[in-house]
């Protein structure tokens, strides 16, 4: 797959002046690129407490799990024995996805730093936005259909192993619609798990709206992939952009993840 040309800023670091053009730039574009000096350290703590300093100019850092872990590693765990594994654990393909989707509110934002890119030629970022994929669905003879389906039935996500609420249950599942206005939510191996461990929670009728829309997301033509380097930082808008990597076998990448809120949801 060819790479696509992306636009990165001038500027090294998210300050007050660019606040409101990092903002812009996720509401109209959905996804904001700059280069910085960050991974040119070896003082780990200082550097996140620089990342979750630029990202509070953005929006309000959420916890990623029950223990209250604001920055999130993203980097290959052999040793995770997850059932349900999170793309952030191991260096298989992630497919296009929006983060959180098993949450009851996904978040609005994330940035990712890489600190170190993987020398493989592999772990290629991908990115497709809801604007091209509902010019996809709109174009299908049925696609009004699909979409009243997807807007207005709730569909199951199981909860990754690291993220879940509690220990107690073995299970542990969400349920929400996978569009909304100006919003999507969607993963395939969440979605795929839940229903393979219990059918009976999806009709047949949102499982072909399911199928149709992951169809169109993975075959995309519009999907822009390119190779995020050491001290890219990238905001992504989680609501109207879907975003994904390809293999990696170096196991020595390394990204930072930081989720924002642009208000405190309860």
């Amino acid at each position: 797959m060819n790479t696509t040309k992306i636009s990165y800023s001038d500027t090294t670091g998210v300050n007050k002046e660019s606040k409101d053009l990092i903002l812009h730039a996720l509401e109209q574009e959905g996804y904001y690129i700059e280069k910085t000096n960050l991974h040119e350290t070896d003082n780990l703590e200082a550097l996140k407490v620089e990342f979750q300093r630029q990202c509070a100019q953005i929006g309000k850092p959420i916890a990623h799990d029950a223990m209250g872990a604001i920055i999130w590693d993203i980097k290959s765990n052999a040793s995770s024995k997850s059932f349900i594994k999170t793309y952030s654990e191991h260096s298989h393909e992630a497919e296009l996805h929006t983060d959180s989707q098993y949450s009851h509110y996904p978040e609005d934002h994330f940035a990712l730093l890489t600190l170190k890119k993987a020398n493989c030629g592999g772990g290629l970022s991908f990115l497709l936005s809801l604007r091209d994929i509902l010019a996809e669905l709109s174009a299908l003879s049925n696609g009004k259909e699909i979409e009243n389906v997807l807007r207005k039935t709730d569909f199951p996500f199981i909860v990754p192993n690291v993220f879940k609420k509690s220990d107690k249950q073995e299970r542990e599942y969400n349920f929400g619609p996978i569009l909304r206005d100006n919003e999507i939510r969607f993963r395939v191996d969440t979605f795929e798990k839940a229903i393979k461990e219990q059918p009976d929670l999806c009709s047949e009728e949102q499982l072909n709206a399911y199928q149709a829309l992951k169809k169109i997301i993975l075959n995309s033509t519009k999907i822009k992939s390119f190779y995020l380097e050491d001290g890219d930082l990238i905001f992504i808008n989680n609501k109207t952009m879907l975003h994904g990597r390809s293999s990696f076998e170096d196991e020595k990448r390394h990204i930072l993840r930081i989720r924002m809120n642009s208000v405190v949801h309860n």
